[in-house]
This record gives structure tokens, C-alpha cells and sequence, in this order.
């Protein structure tokens, strides 16, 4: 008996590949039920927002790290945040910009400061989100309409990046317009 056929090969890669994401999935939803928990309380430490994305973007695959431009972030205050949290709603904007947006295209990041408030937004130069959809693109497992041609996607990542944010009592929103499409998120300082 001989070593796998490369049919078999192809077919063991495909069960691990279904297996990882079966796995991301089960993830996901363990922590959209902690976020949901009325005892969940984030690890408040102070962190940047700029470091913070600059740890997702080295995390990345390679390919995707050049199309980001991101603008210093000019007088930053900390703010309190888990940090681990906070890695997990950046990493989803992040990933989102880079699977709706036009292959090859920028993304831009830039950060604010007001009295109150730090922010993060990323904006990318893809795919109008349509004004059916606005009002429910938070909500857990909904995909809008124009997702269908797009890639796959289990319809949770927003819905965990607002549950983390809200969960640090921030504030999440979003501005679509042709020629693309912000993400931001405003943590209290």
C-alpha cells in the first residue's frame, strides 16, 4: 500500500479547512454568548487604538498588509479596554474591509480624539451597503442582499464588534456612499 492519491490529499485539506471553520464558527458564537452575559465585565486596562490595529494588521496575511494606509495618530489618549477585545472587533473591521472591498484597492484607518472619546475608522472602497440593509447590518447572523456575490460569511462579525464596543460602553456606526464604505468605533477616555 502506497502513500495518499492526490484525490485523497484534496480531500483530507478540504475536511481540515471545513474543520477550522466549523471551529472559528463555534468561537464566535461562545463569544457572542459571553458578550450577552449580564455578568460580562471587559478587562478595562489602558491601551491605544493605533497600537492596537497595528497588532492586527502584523497579523494579517502578507498580501493584505500593504493596502493599508494608515494616518498617525496625532495627540492618542488611552482608553480603558480589553484589550483582547478590543484585537477581536478591530481584527473583524479589518477583515471586512478587506473581503467587501475592490481586490487591491486601499483602506484607510484613521483615529480621533474629541472630549470624551477615542475613535477608530476604516474605510474601504467597496461594496454600497443598500438602505434595506443598514438598519439590520448589526444583527446577529444577517448578511445583507448584496453579500450573496461576495464571500462567504456567517453574519456575525459586526454583531460581535457592536456587543464588544457596547460592552465597553462605546459607540459603533457606519457611513456608506459610492465611493465606499467607514466603520467606526468610539471608545469613552
Amino acid at each position: 500500500m502506497g502513500g495518499l492519491s492526490e484525490i485523497q490529499t484534496e480531500l483530507l485539506t478540504v475536511i481540515d479547512e471545513q474543520a477550522k471553520a466549523l471551529n472559528d464558527l463555534a468561537s464566535r458564537l461562545l463569544s457572542t454568548a459571553k458578550l450577552d452575559s449580564a455578568s460580562f465585565e471587559p478587562r478595562r486596562r489602558p491601551l491605544l487604538l493605533s497600537r492596537q490595529v497595528n497588532t492586527v494588521i502584523q497579523v494579517l496575511p502578507e498580501q493584505h498588509r500593504n493596502r493599508f494606509r494608515i494616518a498617525a495618530a496625532i495627540h492618542e489618549i488611552p482608553v480603558l479596554a480589553d484589550h483582547r477585545l478590543i484585537v477581536v472587533a478591530l481584527t473583524q473591521l479589518l477583515d471586512n474591509a478587506i473581503k467587501y472591498s475592490v481586490p487591491e484597492s486601499p483602506i484607510d484607518i484613521w483615529f480621533g480624539v474629541s472630549e470624551a472619546e477615542a475613535s477608530v475608522t476604516v474605510r474601504d472602497q467597496g461594496l454600497v451597503i443598500k438602505p434595506d440593509d443598514r438598519e439590520r447590518i448589526f444583527e446577529r447572523f444577517y448578511r445583507g442582499s448584496l453579500t450573496d456575490q461576495g464571500p462567504a460569511g456567517t453574519g456575525l462579525g459586526l454583531s460581535i464588534v457592536k456587543r464588544i464596543v457596547e460592552a465597553h460602553h462605546g459607540r459603533v456606526w457606519f457611513e456608506s456612499r459610492p465611493e465606499g464604505t467607514e466603520f467606526s468605533i468610539a471608545l469613552q477616555i
